[in-house]
């Protein structure tokens, strides 16, 4: 009897373990699983250790221990503390600390170090005491980010949720499933009160997705917080920080990325610099007295680039790169300067276990930023918010990054006064451009026998900076940033400019038309194919909210009849023609 137990059961098992092996194997050859999306995000829960209490669960729904949590917030509560130490917010005691001067005094021509100081004043005494506050953080932050605060050899994609960001955010995050990625997503909700708000969207919509929320004060810790309110730019920061992943892809709400994140990740690229930034339209105008804050030290004497790119000193001439006070060098372009151009910070690659110390340090950027360090990176130019905290910061952490050298591609319409009006910022791909810029920079120069001269070196790179790195290029484009306006219909139907409230459709096709190549995977191999961009982001509009009609807190108060009547006009008017 025992002997045809045995048989029994052992029959049994390994028809259970045959299941499982089909299903395994049958889910791997899929493209896309909700159910494999669910479980990589199961996955990545925060750190246990062995001696971790029991579980609990967030108000985000996911589960976590007692201990790794404890543990997450003792770190942040002494990161915190390192900053209320050196608070920069010192107006009681100095007044302004930093004050823009008159459009009439600025000097013309490069912004050379002349050019830059005449945009601005600030008290010797302000910069001595910044200067010893800013020395004191630099020592006292860790060089790493504690590895209890997120998953060591994790990789994903966060964004910043919240009110009209969660929709813009459940926009991207189909986007980005059309890639092809499996990524798992972290949503940031910056406050409790988003979550509640948001609860469905949190709890329900975003893990078929493969995603979930994370919410600010449960993750950080409400001791560390200490009653401090955050605002906008500074919960880029912050997300960045409090992320589970090690590997991060931080994009904006409004940001639609194009390419599959995957090889970016993988690339010798990501390996060899583990930050990688995109350009904005601007040069850099850092105020040169951050520097003697900062303690950077710039090398007046010393040409280290011409615009985005590096100069190479000739084998044969040494010296070749030395500037004199006669040369009038933008500022920017010395040794030891923070490079052109400057950052455009609505998509950002980074590695927390290598740039441990840059993230802790732009969050310390940040939550003073709006006290001065927005103001010493932009000297009131337009732009002026978090983006260049990052690079900055890990500059003065001796950490490095790789600035894509492509220029943006600036999708728009023009209006009935023949006027251009741009919509978004279409980012490059970073490897072609890593691959490019090897080919065509590093390459030729060693090729020459690295005896090119200067002069000949700076027309070279001018060349380069209107045809192979232009907008226009051949790299292909990595994410669009929809920024002006955003991917919202309450906003379209708002703004008489674009809004036709007879024919109820927009006036224009803002992205004039603009096409990409995308590529799906059609089993059992992938193909490229010339896709709408406008079109696609209207169809997925219409299958959230008129299709399939979910819920949003930003929708909340509109009229779904009156919306849809929109969404479904301007979708028939937008229909490619065949």
């Amino acid at each position: 009897m025992l002997i045809i137990l045995f048989i029994l059961g052992f029959v049994s098992y390994s028809l259970l373990e045959s299941l499982r092996n089909y299903n395994w194997i049958a889910n791997e050859d899929e493209s896309f699983s909700i159910a494999s999306l669910k479980q990589s995000i199961n996955d990545l829960q925060p750190p246990t250790k062995p001696e971790a209490d029991l579980g609990t669960e967030n108000a985000d729904g996911q589960h976590t221990t007692k201990t790794s949590l404890s543990n997450a917030h003792k770190f942040w509560k002494q990161i915190f503390t390192i900053f209320d130490e050196n608070k920069m917010n010192l107006e009681d005691k100095f007044g302004k600390l930093i004050e823009y001067t008159d459009k009439s005094k600025h000097l013309d021509g490069p912004k050379t170090k002349e050019a830059l100081l005449s945009r601005a004043t600030m008290l010797d005494e302000v910069v001595s005491e910044l200067k010893k506050r800013h020395t004191r953080v630099v020592l006292q932050l860790p060089s790493d980010i504690a590895d209890t605060t997120y998953n060591k050899g994790t990789t994903g994609v966060v964004f910043i949720g919240g009110a009209k960001f969660s929709w813009l955010t459940y926009l991207a995050i189909i986007a980005l499933r059309e890639t092809g990625t499996k990524l798992p997503v972290e949503v940031i909700m910056p406050k409790k009160l988003d979550y509640t708000k948001e609860r469905d969207f949190c709890d329900n919509l975003l893990p078929e997705l493969g995603a979930r929320c994370v919410i600010v004060p449960d993750t950080i810790g409400e001791s560390a917080l200490n009653g401090r309110s955050l605002y906008a730019y500074q919960f880029k920061s912050i997300a960045l920080a409090i992320s589970s992943f090690q590997h991060i892809l931080l994009l904006d709400s409004d940001n639609i990325i194009v390419s599959n994140p995957d090889l970016v990740f993988d690339s010798p690229l990501y390996k060899k610099f583990g930050m990688i930034t995109w350009p904005d339209y601007w040069k850099r105008t850092i105020y040169p007295k951050y520097y003697d804050i900062a303690g950077l030290k710039v090398n007046e004497n010393k040409r280290a680039r011409y615009d985005r790119f590096p100069l190479f000193e000739p084998v044969n001439l040494k010296g070749a790169l030395a500037v004199g006070p006669q040369d009038a060098v933008p500022y920017h372009d010395l040794e030891g300067a923070v490079p052109d151009l400057s950052t455009e910070s609505g998509q950002l690659v980074i590695n927390k276990a290598t740039h441990g110390k840059t993230i802790l340090l732009s969050l310390y950027y940040n939550i003073y930023g709006p006290d001065i360090f927005y103001k010493l990176f932009s000297l009131g130019e337009q732009g002026e918010g978090d983006k260049d905290t990052f690079v900055t910061a890990a500059i003065v952490c001796n950490e490095p990054h790789y600035l894509v050298k492509s220029f943006i591609l600036s999708p728009g319409y023009f209006d009935n006064n023949n006027k251009f009006n741009g919509v978004a910022m279409a980012q490059k791909n970073p490897l072609n451009d890593y691959d490019l810029f090897n080919e065509l920079v590093v390459n030729t120069f060693a090729k020459s026998g690295q005896s090119t001269s200067v002069p000949d070196q700076i027309k070279h790179l001018d060349a380069l900076t209107k045809k192979e790195f232009d907008s226009y290029n051949n790299i292909p484009i990595f994410a669009i940033h929809c920024n002006h306006p955003k991917l919202d219909p309450v906003l379209y139907m708002q703004r008489d400019d674009i809004y036709d409230s007879v024919e109820k459709r927009l006036k224009y096709r803002l992205y004039n038309g603009m096409k990409y190549d995308k590529t799906v995977l059609s089993s059992p191999k992938e193909k490229s194919v010339e896709t709408d961009f406008e079109y696609e982001q209207w169809l997925h509009i219409q299958d959230a909210l008129c299709i399939k009609k979910l819920k949003f807190e930003h929708f909340k108060d509109v009229n779904p009849s009156e919306l849809c009547d929109f969404v479904n006009n301007q979708v028939k008017w937008l229909l490619p023609h065949v």
